[in-house]
C-alpha cells in the first residue's frame, strides 16, 4: 500500500467508523482470547524476570560478608541454588502479576480492536501489524533493562529496578508508538477507534 492509496484507505476507514456497529462478543469467545493475551504477557514477562533475579542473587556477593572471609576466615552460610531459585520465582510471579493486571486494559484493548475491526477496516491489518510490533518493542526494551539493572543492581533493590525496567519499558513503547502512528497518518483512526469502543462500553451499561 503505497502513500495515496494509505491516505485514502484512512479516509475511507474514519468514514465508515462513524456508522460501524459494535457486534457483542460471546462471554466464552471473549473471555479465552483475552485470557490467552494475558498468559502469554505473563509467561514471556516472567521469564525474564525469573532469570534477572536469579542471575543476580547467584552471583551477588555481599561486601561485609567477603572481607570477614578474608580478614578473619569466617564466611557467613550462603544461601542454596533451590532457595535462590525459589525466592526468585516468588518474586518474579508477584512482580508479574502486578504487571499483568496493569496490563490488562492495554490487551483488552487490542483484543477488541482485533476481533472488531481487523476484518472490517481497510487499515486492520497494518493496524494490527503496527500493534504486534510494539508489543515487542515493549518486550524488547524490558529484556535490555532488566539486563542492564541485573548487571549492577544488589538483590534487595531488584524488586524497585524491575518496577522500573517496566515503566520505562512503556514509556519508550508509548513515545515510539505515537511518533509511528503519526508518521503514517494512524494516529487519527486511532482516535476514532478509541470514541468508538468508548461509546461501545456506555451503551452496554
Amino acid at each position: 500500500m503505497n502513500t495515496n492509496e494509505l491516505k485514502q484507505a484512512i479516509t475511507e476507514d474514519l468514514k465508515r467508523l462513524k456508522h460501524l456497529d459494535i457486534d457483542i462478543i460471546p462471554a466464552k469467545t471473549y473471555y479465552t482470547g483475552l485470557l490467552k493475551l494475558a498468559f502469554n504477557a505473563f509467561w514471556k514477562l516472567g521469564l525474564v524476570l525469573f532469570l534477572s533475579l536469579l542471575y543476580v542473587y547467584l552471583t551477588y556477593t555481599e561486601p561485609h560478608a567477603l572481607m570477614n572471609e578474608v580478614y578473619w576466615g569466617t564466611s557467613k552460610t550462603q544461601p542454596s541454588y533451590g532457595e535462590h531459585i525459589q525466592k526468585a520465582l516468588f518474586l518474579a510471579t508477584g512482580i508479574t502479576l502486578i504487571a499483568t493486571l496493569l496490563l490488562t486494559p492495554t490487551l483488552n484493548s487490542y483484543y477488541l480492536i482485533h476481533y472488531h475491526l481487523k476484518d472490517k477496516l481497510k487499515t486492520g491489518d497494518l493496524l494490527i501489524s503496527k500493534l504486534h510490533n510494539f508489543a515487542w518493542l515493549f518486550f524488547g526494551a524490558f529484556i535490555l533493562f532488566s539486563i542492564l539493572f541485573a548487571s549492577y543492581a544488589e538483590p534487595d533493590a531488584m524488586f524497585l529496578f524491575e518496577i522500573i525496567a517496566l515503566v520505562l519499558s512503556a514509556v519508550v513503547t508509548y513515545f515510539v508508538m505515537g511518533m509511528e502512528f503519526n508518521r503514517v497518518g494512524l494516529s487519527l483512526l486511532l482516535t476514532g477507534i478509541g470514541g468508538l469502543l468508548s461509546k461501545n462500553e456506555k451503551s452496554t451499561l
